[in-house]
Order: structure tokens, then C-alpha cells, then sequence
């Protein structure tokens, strides 16, 4: 009877109990408790972002206009978790920088317009795209400038986000395209040029990222093959004319060839593509005698930083020609035809002629088609008379010659 009675009592508190027990996990779970929440905060934003007024005083009234009540404070609500986030990420990028030792801002971050230190700054996609200095927020003062890949652009001094002063260019290979001086991002003043294989290609002077004044050339070995005038990126051949031969060895250290029949002489400067002749006698030292002539083996010519390739151009550079028409071939100019044609690819077509070899580099002229016509125009300029020979009358010419005017 008496454990009848306590099943019965216990059974009876069971009954009270469980629905609290049930309720308490029910309160306490998980996914109850996220179920509440985002219900409550849907809630919130769903009253929030109902704007629409309902009465009279669900209104401000602004300078005589009335704006509604939630539309307000949805505006504020807004604002301030903008600026909350701003205020985080801030914080984040600071952290990161002082425990790093450096600041970092993003390329458009508005603290980097007040910065006037030593920064990193990342780039749109996040690479480190600069570290160095900075003042009133532009790249100022010595720095390095990467490319996405991590390679090194530039290396040295800035001004006002350009490249100013001493420093040293790369290529998209790392390897070092020029170190020397800048103006304005360009190559200005002494430096030195490399090819992207690391050879040097040239030393000396530069103005508007050109070589421009006095330089060297150096051959694809960084081996001295010339040393002389540049203007605007091209070499200044007429500097040969009047010259001595010995003066010329000095200035010219590559690969030469000399031709000579029995009145002249030709000499091709290969590692310029240029070609001096004088005449020869007899009676005269080979170290004695003078640059008559430069025949300069190229299809262009280099006027006032522009390149020009056909005759109507060279007439709106020189003006009206001093000379055109059909004109035989001397020696000097059969051997630049056949030169270019060899090792230019000139497409020209060749000149016949008998040669016999004394040397490699020394060849004798013994005949050649004196009746090869081409078609010539002549210009004068500056005390010295270009002529440019063509294949035919007018379009592009095949190469050019200088010499000084007589008198």
C-alpha cells in the first residue's frame, strides 16, 4: 500500500515537473536561442526599415520640411555602422603596422593624404606595390616601386609620385634596364642603359629619356664599340666627317671591313651600320687621310626625335631637294648595296662585282657594274648635303650619305 502511494506522489511530481524541464531545454538551446535572435532582429530592421509614416507626429519638421520619423533614424542607424566598420578596419591596419614596424595604408586611403613618413602601400589588388617614403601623401623622398608579380619597377628617388633624381629602372624580369638620373620619370642626365639579357648597351648622356650629348656603345659582350654625339637616340654620323683615319680608329672599336680599288677607299663601321670613305694616294700615310663621305647603311633617318622612311617626309623635314634623278653608282656605294643586302635583308637587288680578299677584313674592288643605276635626291642642310638613294623614284629610300659641302 505504501509504495503504491509513493509511485502515485512520484508519477504526480513527474507530471509537474517535465513541462519545465522541457521548457528550460528548449530555452537554453542552440538553435532556439539563434531562431529568437535573428527573428527579434528581422523584427527590428523590418520596423526600422518601414519608413512610412502614419501620423502626424511619426514627422520632423527640417527647415519647413517634414521628414519622416523612421526614415531618420533608419539614416543614423546606417551611418553609424558605416562608420563603425571604417573605424575597425582602421584599427586592424594600424595594428598590423605597428606591429610590423611600418604603417601600411591602402593606395586610396584617405590617413595616407596626411602621411609624411616612411610607409608601405598596397595596391588595388593588396600586393605591396611601394615602401618608402612619403610627404602630404605622394611618393617622396627614396623608395622602392613593385610590380603585382613582387618584381622590382624602380628603385630610388621620387618626387611628387615621379621618378626624380638618382635611381635605377628594372625590367618585368628583375634585371636592370638603366641606373643614373631622372627627370620626370624619364631617363635625364648620365646613366647607363642595359639590354634585357644584362649586356650593357650604352653609357653616357641622356635628355627626355633619349640618348642624348656624348655616349658610348657597347655591343651585346658590354665590349666599347663606339664613343661619340648621340642627338634624340640616333648617333651622329656627320661627327666623322673630316676626321683621320687613326682619329676614327680611336673613336670606333668594332668589327670593320675595308674596300679599295685604285682611287678610293670605303671602310664599313659594321657595329653602326655606317660606312667612311676618302680618297686614297700613294704618296699619303693611311693614318693621314680624312673622312670625305659617311654612308649611313639604314632605311631611316632620325630628325628631331621622329623617324622618316619615305622621300615625301624627308621633303617636309629638308624642304625642296637640292637635286633629284638617276644617278650611276661609285665604288663606295655598290659595296653599302651589296653589305645591306647581305646582312640587312635589304631586299635590294645586288650590284656584280669582282673582289679578291688580301684579308678577312681587307677586300680589293677589282670591277664592278659601273652602269647600276639607282635614283638619288639630294638635300642641303646645315653646311652639309644628304643624299638618299632609292631603288626607284620616289616612296622609301634603301640608305643616305653626308658630306660637307664644299667651301
Amino acid at each position: 500500500m505504501g509504495d503504491n502511494l509513493f509511485r502515485v506522489l512520484l508519477a504526480s511530481a513527474k507530471a509537474k515537473i517535465t513541462p519545465f524541464v522541457t521548457k528550460v531545454k528548449m530555452w537554453t538551446s542552440w538553435n532556439f536561442i539563434r531562431t529568437r535572435g535573428i527573428s527579434k532582429i528581422r523584427d527590428f530592421f523590418t520596423s526600422l526599415l518601414d519608413v512610412r509614416p502614419r501620423h502626424k507626429r511619426d514627422y520632423y519638421s527640417v527647415f519647413g520640411w517634414l521628414v519622416s520619423r523612421r526614415l531618420a533614424m533608419a539614416v543614423l542607424v546606417v551611418i553609424g555602422v558605416l562608420s563603425i566598420y571604417y573605424l575597425y578596419s582602421v584599427h586592424s591596419t594600424l595594428a598590423s603596422a605597428r606591429a610590423e614596424g611600418i604603417k601600411t595604408y591602402d593606395y586610396d586611403s584617405v590617413l595616407l593624404r596626411f602621411a609624411d613618413e616612411r610607409v608601405r602601400i598596397r595596391g588595388k589588388s593588396g600586393y605591396l606595390a611601394y615602401e618608402g617614403d612619403v610627404k602630404d601623401g605622394a611618393v617622396t623622398g627614396y623608395g622602392t616601386l613593385y610590380n603585382p608579380a613582387g618584381v622590382v619597377v624602380y628603385q630610388g628617388n621620387f618626387d611628387k609620385n615621379m621618378y626624380q633624381g638618382n635611381g635605377t629602372r628594372y625590367y618585368d624580369s628583375g634585371i636592370v634596364m638603366y641606373t643614373g638620373n631622372f627627370q620626370e620619370n624619364l631617363f635625364d642626365g648620365n646613366g647607363k642603359l642595359y639590354r634585357d639579357n644584362g649586356s650593357l648597351a650604352y653609357e653616357g648622356e641622356f635628355a627626355l629619356g633619349k640618348k642624348d650629348g656624348n655616349g658610348k656603345l657597347y655591343d651585346n659582350g658590354s665590349n666599347l664599340i663606339y664613343t661619340g654625339s648621340f642627338s634624340q637616340d640616333e648617333l651622329l654620323y656627320g661627327s666623322l666627317l673630316g676626321k683621320k683615319v687613326s682619329e676614327v680608329a680611336d673613336v670606333y672599336k668594332g668589327k670593320r671591313t675595308l674596300y679599295e680599288d685604285e682611287a678610293n677607299f670605303a671602310v664599313i663601321l659594321e657595329d653602326i651600320d655606317a660606312m667612311y670613305t676618302g680618297w686614297g694616294d700613294s704618296q699619303t700615310l693611311d693614318d693621314e687621310m680624312s673622312v670625305d663621305r659617311v654612308l649611313v647603311c639604314k632605311d631611316s633617318f632620325g630628325a628631331g626625335g621622329k623617324v622618316l622612311t619615305t622621300v615625301e617626309e624627308l621633303k617636309k623635314f629638308f624642304g625642296t631637294e637640292d637635286y633629284q634623278g638617276n644617278s650611276e653608282v661609285n665604288m663606295p656605294e655598290a659595296v653599302a648595296i651589296n653589305w645591306m643586302a647581305d646582312n640587312r635583308n635589304s631586299g635590294q637587288k645586288k650590284v656584280e662585282m669582282e673582289l679578291s680578299t688580301e684579308y678577312d677584313d681587307y677586300l680589293v674592288v677589282e670591277d664592278f657594274d659601273v652602269a647600276y643605276t639607282v635614283y638619288i635626291y639630294s638635300f642641303r642642310r646645315d653646311g652639309l648635303i644628304y643624299t638618299f638613294i632609292c631603288q626607284d623614284r620616289g616612296g622609301e629610300f634603301s640608305f643616305y650619305s653626308i658630306e660637307k659641302e664644299e667651301g
